[in-house]
Order: C-alpha cells, then structure tokens, then sequence
C-alpha cells in the first residue's frame, strides 16, 4: 500500500523526506541523485548515467543507421 508523504518547505525550496524503509524498497541510497520527470506527476528514480563505451556504441548505432542523412547535413 502506498504512504502518503508530505511536502515540507526547505528554506525556499520545497523537500520531501522518504523513509529508509522506501527507499530499500526502490533501491536507492541516500545522497543519491534522483530524476524528476514533470507532465502531471513527479517521478523519482535514480540517476542513470551511460558509461563511455554504452556511449560510444549508441553514437556508432546512430551514425551507422543515419549515414545518408548525415551525410546530407554535413554538406
């Protein structure tokens, strides 16, 4: 069953506090960077950042599948 938190004003910011108990839940450690992603709702999740080689692959995949048209743009 979901908790119901509350917003609580940080200086002037607004925090949310999570309990421990939460955040095992959804695997995140405190101090962690989050994401919040708007629209109509707030969705915390942590950071996922790429490495290097994941990095260079998707930049490989792109040029390999867009080769005309960056070839096209590059003129």
């Amino acid at each position: 069953m979901p908790s119901v938190k509350k917003l609580i004003r940080v200086g002037d910011a607004t925090g949310l506090v999570l309990d421990p108990v939460i955040l095992r839940q959804v695997n995140i450690e405190p101090d962690s960077e989050v994401v919040s992603v708007g629209g109509s709702a707030i969705i915390i999740r942590p950071a996922r950042y790429a490495s290097d080689d994941n990095a260079r692959a998707a930049g490989r995949e792109v040029r390999e599948n867009r080769r005309r048209l960056l070839d096209r743009l590059s003129k």
